[in-house]
């Protein structure tokens, strides 16, 4: 259909977490929305699908607002402190 705007998808979402250049960083709907112009509102439906499915996790953080983030699975969080500690 001519003129429609591309949908976000999961993926899309999940890209924005791999390329920030802080991985420990959480992010809020509003920044994966700007990054991938897109709205809030579908932001945040994606952000709460990847969380549903446990490729994020979540918090609430004040009265209305929650960050994401990617957890570190256990092998991961091992090769990470074994580099560290060299």
């Amino acid at each position: 259909m001519p003129g429609r705007i591309e949908e976000t998808t999961p993926e899309d979402v999940l890209e924005v977490f791999r390329l920030r250049s802080d991985a420990a960083e959480p992010l809020i709907a509003t920044e994966i929305a700007e990054s991938l112009e897109c709205s809030r509102r579908t932001a945040l439906n994606k952000l709460n699908e990847l969380a549903a499915d446990g490729h994020l996790q979540s918090k609430q953080v004040g009265g209305r607002s929650k960050v994401f983030w990617q957890p570190i699975d256990s092998e991961e969080a091992d090769t990470h402190r074994d580099s560290s500690e060299s």
